[in-house]
């Protein structure tokens, strides 16, 4: 784990708590890779068919402008109690504070502004929306990864004690994060007193279930996923549509092994924020499955894949 790459001098913004030297954080620099990787993507699947190169360039900062409003929105809705009485810490997102969910809604909302404003309609939004939607996975690959260097949405516990009281860890891949990790310092506070103890005896948390790494990939298969989907779709709107109901399932299955409780629940305890999320983007994408199929808005025939 390496939460930061390097720290810039001279910059001093004392109003909002920033201080000279600035830390320039691998948790950042991943997501705005990923970001960049999404965009070439689309930009490369524009320039394959022939069609929407401009505007899909045109329409990467508004992507990034919608992703970034949306990944913060969420994180502050779900854990409004920290910003009530410190709403300056709203702005501070260099402290982290992101939801993949929110970035991706935040993204989705700004492309429906960016389409009913450049005239985009029907068919051609569906097509264009394809385009944008393959390199999404990429992004959400790098963005975890950056998860992992900055310590956070880290998964459950993994580990027994044998009869010497050595930790045996019961996950074939096993993650633990140093002392001062996000993760190690929000278990120290709740983990019972001896976890805590031997936690602070070994500098470093208890073995955890790697969701970072396992999602990291699950999206890189998902990624390979869309790009058969995109070479052999039926109608235009069907990668998005595969992503809003493949990557619900993924992302479901993974927060029964999530053991961060900064995400939050709908149901302490049964439904987190972010299943109750992929629940209803999975039924809102099957019901336009249905209702696109019927329709047919567009009887697509792209050209085959290089």
């Amino acid at each position: 784990m390496h939460p930061v790459l390097f720290k810039i001098p001279f910059f001093d913004i004392p109003s909002l708590g920033i201080k000279s030297p600035l830390p320039l954080h691998t948790y950042g620099v991943l997501i705005v890779i990923g970001f960049l990787l999404a965009m070439y993507v689309a930009w490369r699947e524009a320039k394959r068919q022939g069609q929407y190169v401009e505007e899909v360039l045109d329409f990467a900062f508004w992507a990034l402008l919608g992703g970034m409003i949306g990944a913060r929105v969420v994180f502050i809705l779900v854990n409004w109690q920290d910003y009530v009485a410190n709403p300056l810490k709203i702005v501070k997102i260099w402290e982290g504070g992101l939801v993949f969910y929110g970035a991706a809604l935040g993204g989705f909302v700004a492309y429906l502004w960016y389409a009913r404003a450049h005239k985009i309609r029907g068919a051609d939004m569906l097509k264009l929306a394809d385009m944008m939607v393959v390199g999404v996975p990429l992004a959400a690959a790098f963005g975890r990864l950056g998860c992992i260097a900055a310590g956070c949405c880290w998964g459950d516990a993994a580990y027994h004690l044998d009869a010497a009281g050595q930790i045996v860890a019961d996950f074939p891949v096993t993650i633990q994060f140093p002392e001062g990790a996000l993760a190690y310092q929000s278990l120290l506070g709740s983990e019972s007193s001896e976890v805590a103890s031997r936690m602070r005896e070994i500098k470093a948390t208890m073995p955890l279930i790697p969701v970072q790494i396992i999602d990291s990939f699950l999206e890189v298969g998902l990624f390979l996923v869309l790009l058969v989907v995109r070479s052999r779709k039926w109608f235009h709107g069907q990668v998005l549509l595969s992503y809003g109901i493949l990557y619900p399932i993924v992302r479901s299955s993974l927060e029964m092994f999530r053991g961060d409780t900064e995400r939050g629940y709908v149901i302490d305890g049964v439904l987190s924020t972010s299943q109750f999320i992929s629940l209803c983007v999975a039924l809102t994408s099957l019901v336009a499955v249905v209702v696109l199929r019927r329709r047919g808005m567009a009887a697509s025939a792209p050209a085959s894949a290089p």
